[in-house]
C-alpha cells in the first residue's frame, strides 16, 4: 500500500508563513494607493482594501496551521473572493466595540475548505473595509445575530 504525502503540522506552519509574507509584500504595495472597486454580491459595495487592512487579516491567526495557510492564501485575492462567494448576511457591531463600524457583513466561498470574509461598513465614509477571514468554527459562534 503507497503512503499518501500529507502536510504536516509544521509544513503548514512554514507555507502559512510564506503566504503571510506574500500578503504583507501586497499590502506594502497598497501604501498610499489603495484599492477601490464596486461589487455587487446580496449588496452593493464600494470596497477599500489598504495596507493595514490586509496586514490585519494575515496577522489574525488560529491554533490551526493550516487555516491560517488557507486565510493567507485567500487574502490574496480578496475582490476575487468577494465577486464569487455567498453573502451570508450582515450582523450589529457589538456595543462598546468598533465605535467607526455601522456593520459587519459576511460573504462565504468553499475553497477546498470554507472560509468567511468579514466586512465591515465605516460609518463616517460608508466605504466596506475587509477585516477578517475566519473559519466556519468563528463563523457559527457569530452568526446567532446574524440578519440577511
Amino acid at each position: 500500500m503507497e503512503k499518501v504525502n500529507q502536510r504536516t503540522e509544521e509544513q503548514y506552519y512554514i507555507e502559512s508563513k510564506r503566504l503571510r509574507a506574500e500578503v504583507i509584500q501586497m499590502a506594502d504595495a497598497l501604501k498610499d494607493n489603495p484599492l477601490r472597486f464596486t461589487v455587487t454580491n446580496g449588496i452593493t459595495m464600494d470596497v477599500e482594501i489598504t495596507k493595514s487592512d490586509l496586514k490585519t487579516i494575515a496577522s489574525k491567526n488560529t491554533q490551526d496551521n493550516r487555516f491560517n495557510a488557507f486565510k493567507n492564501m485567500v487574502a490574496r485575492d480578496i475582490k476575487g473572493f468577494i465577486e464569487k462567494a455567498t453573502y451570508e448576511g450582515w450582523r450589529a457591531v457589538i456595543p462598546g466595540k468598533h465605535p467607526e463600524t455601522a456593520f459587519f457583513a459576511y460573504f462565504s466561498r468553499e475553497l477546498g475548505g470554507k472560509a468567511y470574509l468579514c466586512i465591515r461598513k465605516i460609518k463616517n465614509t460608508g466605504l466596506f473595509k475587509p477585516y477578517a477571514i475566519i473559519d466556519q468554527k468563528t463563523f457559527d459562534a457569530e452568526i446567532q445575530n446574524l440578519k440577511k
